[in-house]
């Protein structure tokens, strides 16, 4: 009797280990695709639908009425705190929640709305936790086994260190993961930041710059009247003033195309 016992035990622990392998690759897989949306440029932008699952975080954000899901995701797109969100078509109601948290079960028609970023996180705390959760039944089974079994033990023992080394790898793992998360979104604010205030220096120049130009027209002006004031004086003058126009809107297509007519006009005038 307390052979078979120890037979069934033995045939739990190879079941467990067995499922512990595929899901730890699993986790391996789902751990590079994490990293793989955080260097990717998509990543926080746009949203995983998952059917017949909530994401409640841990603090409630704005929340109301919408009628489709993309307004659901706009609503969670336009606060910075959000991670995710809830909605369901048949209610036609969107939650948005900030902070951590789990997926949580919901009904049939509940969706929720994570970004790729946040879904691949979710996934991998999930499999972590599951991995964790068969660690813990293998230790307890072969703490069973290990008084019964005398021939087996330095074996048991192997399994139970490389088990433990491999738990401590995961939540190691898992640490460096979460700290990776807010250096990217850290790193990201100061971007933006940065990119605004240089936005705003540029504009100012470009400002004063033609103010400059006009103050210097007008000098001139009172300096020698308007019939002692060269025409080439203030062809060049205003040819600069129109340049300096064009680079407000240089950075798209018909704003070079403005700037390839003016240099052909001054061309041909020339000529």
């Amino acid at each position: 009797m307390q052979n078979d016992k120890l037979k069934e035990a033995i045939i739990k622990v190879e079941t467990l280990q067995k499922e512990y392998e595929v899901t730890l690759q699993q986790y391996e897989e789902s751990s590079n695709n994490y990293i793989n949306t955080i260097d990717s440029q998509d990543g926080s932008n746009t949203f995983v639908a998952l059917k017949g699952r909530t994401w409640w975080g841990s603090t409630g954000l704005k929340e109301g009425s919408v009628e489709t899901q993309n307004e659901c995701e706009s609503m969670c797109s336009a606060d910075a705190k959000c991670t995710g969100a809830t909605f369901n078509p048949v209610k036609k109601y969107c939650w948005t929640r900030g902070g951590d948290g789990k997926l949580a079960p919901g009904e049939d028609e509940d969706y929720a709305l994570l970004t790729r970023q946040n879904a691949a996180l979710g996934l991998t705390n999930s499999l972590n936790d599951k991995l964790i959760s068969i660690n813990t039944k293998i230790n307890k089974l072969l703490q069973d086994i290990e008084p019964h079994v005398d021939k087996q033990k330095q074996e048991v023992n192997t399994k139970h260190k490389q088990l433990n080394d491999s738990y401590k790898k995961l939540l190691d793992n898992k640490i460096a993961m979460e700290k990776q998360l807010q250096d990217y979104y850290s790193v990201d604010q100061q971007n933006e930041s940065q990119s605004l205030f240089v936005n705003q220096k540029n504009t100012l120049l470009r400002f004063w710059v033609l103010i400059t130009c006009l103050v210097l027209i007008f000098t001139i002006r009172k300096m020698y009247g308007a019939e002692g004031l060269h025409y080439s004086i203030v062809f060049w003058l205003l040819v600069v003033i129109i340049m300096i126009i064009l680079t407000y809107s240089l950075s798209s297509p018909s704003g070079f195309m403005m700037l390839l007519i003016v240099v052909l006009a001054i061309f041909i005038m020339k000529s």
